[in-house]
C-alpha cells in the first residue's frame, strides 16, 4: 500500500513539474520576443 502511494506521489510530482516547465516556456517565449522588440519603441517615440 505504501509503495502505491509513493508511486502515485512521484508520478503526480513529475506530471506537475512537466506542466510547470511547459507553461513556463509558453510564458517566457512571448515575453522574450516582446523584450526583443522593445528597444525600437523609444526611437519611434523620440521621432
Amino acid at each position: 500500500m505504501k509503495n502505491i502511494k509513493n508511486l502515485l506521489v512521484s508520478k503526480s510530482m513529475k506530471f506537475l513539474g512537466s506542466i510547470a516547465l511547459f507553461l513556463g516556456a509558453i510564458v517566457i517565449v512571448p515575453t522574450s520576443t516582446l523584450l526583443g522588440h522593445q528597444p525600437k519603441c523609444p526611437d519611434e517615440f523620440l521621432k
